[in-house]
Order: C-alpha cells, then sequence, then structure tokens
C-alpha cells in the first residue's frame, strides 16, 4: 500500500470511529432504574487489617481475595477466605506475603491488586508493585497460580509494558488464545495486551475515546464530586473489563463517565493493525451507570456495581448497532463500593471496598466493614 492510500486508510477508519462514537461535551440522560433489587448475603466482612478490594472464585467455591498495600507491607496482600470461619490465610503461603526491599521481589507480593479465575480454574495476580519502589527491580507483575496444587506456575514481568504514571487495575486471563488483557487507569488510558506464550506484550488504544474518561464527566456521589487526598477531581481512565463467554469481544470502560465500549478480541491480538485501523474497531454501546469492576455472566449480561447510587446492576448488550438495557440487580444497605466479582456455582461474589470511605478526601465515615457478598444468578446467567 503506497503512503496515500495508507493515510486514506486511516482517515476512513478515524472517521468510522468519530461517527460511532459519543462527543465529548454530549449530555446524556440515564433512565432511572426502579426494579426492585435482590438483598445479599454476607460470606465473610474484614476489619482495617484486610482492607479488600479484588476477588476470585474458582468452579469448586474457594475464595481469594486481595488487600492492595498502599505502603502498608505489614498486611497479608493475598489471601484464601474460608467462608465458614471468615479465617484469612496468606496465599500461596506466608512467604509470598512478607514483601522486603531487601531482597528481590521475585516470589512475594508488593501490591496485588485484582484476581481473576480463568476457564481451566487457575487463578491470576495482578501485582501492581508501588510507585515509590524502583521499577526496575520491583515491577509489576502477573502470576499464574493453580489452585489444585496451590502451586505458582508462572510469572510475567510487566516492567517493560508499563511505566509511572501508567496505573494497571484490572484484568481479564484467556488460555484458549493464550492472552491476557488489562486495563491501565492511568496516565492517557490504555489496555495491556500480553501474549502468555512469549511474555511479550504491548499497550494499545492508547489516550483513546474509549479508555480516557470523558473530561466532561465527573464521578460525583451524594451530589459532591470525588476528590483524591490531595484535593485534586478523581479521574480514572480505563478501570472496569469484561471478557465475552466465547472470548470474542472485550467490554471495558473509564470509570470516571458513563461510556461502555467493546472491541473484538482477536483484533487487539493483531499487531500488524496501526492504531488507527484497531481504533476503528472500537464499538461504543451507550450509556450506563459509573461502574468500577464488570464481569460477564454467562448468557453475555454486564454486571456492575452501581457505585453512585451502591447498587448492583445488569446491563443487557442488544441490538446492531448495540444498545444497552440497564436494571437493578442487587440493594442493601449494607453495600459501598461494588469492586471485584467472582461467579461461581450459580452464585455471584461481590467485593466491597468501601473506597469512598478509605480513599477520598470528601469525609465519608465509616459505615460499614469491608465485606464479601453474595447473590444467586438467574438460572440461563450461570456458569
Amino acid at each position: 500500500m503506497n503512503r496515500m492510500s495508507a493515510r486514506s486508510a486511516a482517515a476512513w477508519a478515524s472517521l468510522a470511529w468519530a461517527l460511532a462514537t459519543p462527543a465529548w461535551g454530549q449530555q446524556h440522560t440515564l433512565p432511572p432504574i426502579q426494579q426492585a433489587g435482590q438483598p445479599l448475603t454476607e460470606v465473610a466482612s474484614f476489619g482495617d487489617d484486610f482492607r479488600l478490594v479484588g476477588i476470585g472464585v474458582t468452579p469448586d467455591g474457594r475464595i481469594f481475595a486481595t488487600a492492595p498495600a498502599n505502603d502498608r507491607r505489614s498486611i497479608d496482600s493475598v489471601v484464601e477466605v474460608d467462608p465458614k470461619t471468615g479465617r484469612l490465610t496468606p496465599y500461596p503461603d506466608t512467604a509470598w506475603n512478607r514483601f522486603a526491599e531487601s531482597r528481590p521481589a521475585t516470589s512475594e507480593w508488593i501490591n496485588a491488586q485484582a484476581l481473576w479465575v480463568d476457564v481451566q480454574g487457575h487463578l491470576w495476580v495482578l501485582d501492581i508493585s508501588l510507585p515509590s519502589l524502583d521499577q526496575s527491580r520491583f515491577p509489576p507483575k502477573l502470576v499464574e497460580i493453580d489452585p489444585a496444587t496451590n502451586t505458582v506456575l508462572r510469572q510475567y514481568p510487566l516492567g517493560d509494558i508499563v511505566h509511572r504514571p501508567d496505573a494497571l487495575n484490572d484484568l481479564r486471563v484467556d488460555p484458549r488464545v493464550s492472552a491476557a488483557y488489562l486495563t491501565n487507569a492511568g496516565n492517557q488510558g490504555s489496555l495491556v495486551v500480553l501474549d502468555l506464550a512469549t511474555g511479550k506484550g504491548r499497550q494499545v488504544l492508547v489516550g483513546d475515546r474509549s479508555t480516557r474518561s470523558d473530561p466532561t464527566q465527573h464521578f460525583t456521589i451524594d451530589g459532591q464530586q470525588a476528590l483524591k487526598n490531595n484535593g485534586q477531581p478523581v479521574v480514572l481512565h480505563a478501570d472496569g473489563i469484561a471478557l465475552s463467554p466465547k472470548g470474542d469481544w472485550l467490554y471495558y470502560r473509564p470509570l470516571s463517565d458513563h461510556h461502555y465500549w467493546r472491541v473484538p478480541t482477536a483484533a487487539l491480538r493483531d499487531n500488524t493493525l496501526s492504531p488507527a485501523a484497531l481504533a476503528g474497531k472500537v464499538q461504543f454501546l451507550g450509556d450506563s451507570v459509573m461502574s468500577g469492576g464488570l464481569i460477564m455472566t454467562s448468557d453475555g449480561t454486564l454486571v456492575g456495581g452501581d457505585l453512585q447510587h451502591r447498587t448492583v446492576v445488569a446491563i443487557k448488550v442488544d441490538g446492531q448497532p448495540p444498545h444497552l438495557t440497564t436494571s437493578l440487580l442487587a440493594s442493601d444497605p449494607r453495600l459501598s463500593w461494588a469492586d471485584g466479582f467472582g461467579i461461581s456455582q450459580g452464585k455471584l461474589y461481590i467485593a466491597d471496598s468501601r473506597l469512598w470511605e478509605v480513599s477520598f478526601k470528601n469525609g465519608y465515615k465509616r459505615a460499614g466493614r469491608f465485606a464479601i457478598y453474595s447473590l444467586q444468578l438467574p438460572a440461563r446467567a450461570t456458569h
């Protein structure tokens, strides 16, 4: 292809993408969600010694959870939760949970953030490291564990892929195509695609409108804009992520706007596509709630936390071009911030990280404990 035709192809791809996406600054009115939601069942709860964020649940019902360190390195970062007693067992063992800067972090958790259990039942841990550390010595990493034997199978260092001020957030792994997909909520916003066979990865859709939070929208609750501890507004780019049941679509969104997006996973893995060509394959799905974590059920329904109303919602993706229909799935006065999700044996598991109360300057008082909740999913949505 000559230079002029390449430019024309890129221009057409950019035009198609622009026509399919909302204009920044466009006002969106979301319909009210009036259905009754299910109450939640508490599985386990924790005090400040374990500030829950991530959750992973195996097909046979074993529950794993993370508490990111945030410079508090005396706590266990990854644990297995006994739902009968609430006991937390360091996972895969105590040594992995005793990080020290005096030795290489080759087999230790630095700052475990997110968990995912793949279709083979393997547990994946995203350790995002700490910005205060030397990233050449202590890079972020992705770790694969087989819960059947409690054995670490492989570690993937990510220091050659992301750098400050990137901020890895969540992940999905598909062993059927030997690929991992991660969201980067910092810097300009992006997705990370990792080839599990080679260990090589790259950032894609960097600064794209699908990965970068709409600057005209603001993350608010109870009429207040969310503020970081330094007083600056909270702006988080690509955050929630979900994989379709067949693994052919990746769903994702920035946290601090209302937009939802998807892209074919085959396009993400195709490193011959130019940035414009890949952006042209992204689909804008429409607007729904400001959610953090996402998960997709076996019938193709997205599930997320409506952070502004402290509920859990189900989001159907229908039609061509696709559109969203949102309904209330669960409401419970104990719920604060539905963050991580897992599905096992017909149940949805929810990690309540209470981030409004522990990570922002707005001054919300602690109203409850960090907790894992569950609810029974409709039969068609279980897997």
